[in-house]
């Protein structure tokens, strides 16, 4: 019965989370959104949701899989995207979940100057929603670099596979200021064999995962195989995401607990100081 009590416990958790967002998430994001279009310090990113990114890197506004809550939970008031994202340059997709495709954001920009970097396996899906100009659409290829002014993106094959289960996904190294840091995006395979090489790292970005439903378990199973993977990617610092991604049940939702349970495995290569965990609402300095 200690799972069942467990269970339990996190649903009630996770209600009373939900209940919270749909009255707080709206003054969150404006206020966020605000910081960003303002921000004048070094290059940073806000996380928009769980895993979800707007960023202001080598004085480029740009973001990654940028998600509204509106998009994921009922009767969240919807946002005035053109007013809040108003500058963002560029957006980067990673894969076609519905927690990472924000298809409402989409139509709201679609008239902006925004360059559009869409892997091709997402684009037919994308293009029966909403047509995008097709001279703003870039699609990134492995290994060939996007430059848009000081910032280089890298694409990769992405590793969102466990065994026959998973989608494709498109990660990216991003380069700006002389530094590197990885957005693998939602890791299913944790063999970092599997990942072109890439020395040098000055930070990375993991989006916590331990198995498929085994959020509620006292011990889920990947637990050392997250910590190892980013252990063997060896970047100098780690920030943990995809926490309390709410509009997931009790079984699949990682929470701060679970980050504490793998922090132990992490200590055995990275000092304390250089690796943490960030929350939706957060800003994170990358330096």
């Amino acid at each position: 019965m200690p799972s069942q009590n467990l269970s339990e416990s996190r649903k009630e958790i996770i209600a009373h989370l939900t209940t919270r967002a749909r009255d707080e998430y709206p003054s969150l994001w404006h206020d966020f959104c605000h910081e960003w279009r303002t921000w004048q310090g070094v290059d940073s990113f806000w996380l928009t949701y769980s895993a979800n990114y707007l960023l202001q890197t080598a004085g480029i506004r740009w973001a990654i899989d940028p998600y509204h809550l509106s998009a994921r939970i009922p009767d969240v008031a919807s946002p005035d995207y053109k007013a809040d994202l108003a500058g963002l340059q560029m957006v980067v997709f990673t894969h076609a979940h519905s927690d990472h495709l924000d298809l409402n954001l989409i139509s709201a920009l679609k008239s902006e100057p925004v360059k559009w970097v869409i892997p091709e396996f997402m684009q037919s899906s994308i293009r029966q929603f909403e047509d995008l100009p097709p001279e703003n659409v870039i699609t990134p290829h492995n290994a060939e670099p996007i430059r848009f002014g000081g910032l280089t993106l890298i694409p990769f094959d992405g590793l969102h596979y466990n065994g026959s289960a998973g989608v494709p996904e498109t990660g990216y190294l991003v380069e700006f200021n002389h530094a590197r840091w990885l957005f693998p995006g939602d890791i299913r395979n944790y063999n970092a064999s599997h990942l072109p090489l890439m020395p040098g790292l000055n930070g990375m970005v993991a989006h916590l995962w331990l198995g498929k439903g085994a959020a509620s378990q006292e011990s889920p199973p990947l637990i050392k195989a997250f910590a190892q993977f980013c252990i063997d990617m060896r970047p100098k610092q780690l920030i943990v995401t995809h926490l309390y991604e709410l509009g997931r049940d009790e079984h699949d939702l990682w929470t701060v607990q679970h980050f504490n349970q793998v922090m132990p495995h992490l200590l055995t290569y990275f000092v304390p100081a250089k690796v943490k965990c960030a929350l939706t609402g957060d800003k994170v300095l990358l330096k």
